[in-house]
């Protein structure tokens, strides 16, 4: 009762800030993915998640500032990519571990509300993550990609549409997780719904899959 108090607060504090014309800005705040906060997002947006994926990976957290105020509106990875991926044949790289250059958001969760849109929150993410990349790893992302799973065929990834990222296709509905969580254990493979591929980076080019 008291979090639904507090949420129809803030809407209405954003509502009036907007009326007022106070642009909001967005800020990016570096976080372990195995902070309690950002494994309690990974919990709630993907159902039966163990937490992050293993291997290279980084964490945000967003928060939106309006007038005097700032609010915590979400999380964002960015980590390893898959090692099997059917649509990425259609850029004509071949699946290999490591894949050069090549990474993955594997998490986008906003919740509550915002003034600002999630395409506009992705467009401002990335060279923000392309720094921290490369300050933690020594190389910066040449192709981006990111799997989307929910929602309505028609609407699904607008926000990854809406900034330019190029719909490849869909996965085979195949997963494989590690028993013990790292990077050393054994392969499990079982079925998973379908999720639809988006990519952005020199070969966007390639015409959006249908």
């Amino acid at each position: 009762m008291i979090s639904a108090q507090l949420d129809f607060a803030l809407s209405d504090r954003l509502k009036q800030e907007r009326r007022l014309g106070i642009a909001p800005s967005i800020n990016f705040e570096e976080c372990s993915t195995w902070a309690d906060d950002f494994r309690a997002a990974i919990l709630r947006h993907y159902t039966g998640s163990r937490g992050a994926p293993v291997g290279k990976k980084q964490g945000w957290r967003i928060f939106e500032h309006a007038g005097r105020a700032t609010h915590l509106i979400g999380w964002i990875g960015l980590g390893e990519p898959s090692f099997k991926l059917a649509p990425r044949r259609r850029l004509g790289l071949k699946d290999a571990r490591p894949l050069p250059f090549t990474v993955s958001n594997f998490i986008f969760r906003l919740e509550g509300p915002r003034l600002t849109t999630a395409r506009e929150i992705l467009k401002q993410w990335m060279p923000v993550a392309s720094d921290c990349w490369f300050a933690r790893y020594g190389w910066r992302p040449v192709h981006w990609e990111s799997m989307v799973g929910q929602g309505d065929e028609k609407n699904l990834g607008a926000c990854f549409a809406g900034a330019r990222w190029r719909r490849l296709g869909w996965t085979t509905g195949r997963t494989a997780r590690r028993q013990t969580g790292n990077a050393h254990g054994k392969r499990e493979w079982s079925d998973a719904p379908p999720k639809l591929v988006f990519y952005r980076g020199p070969l966007s080019r390639v015409e959006s899959a249908r």
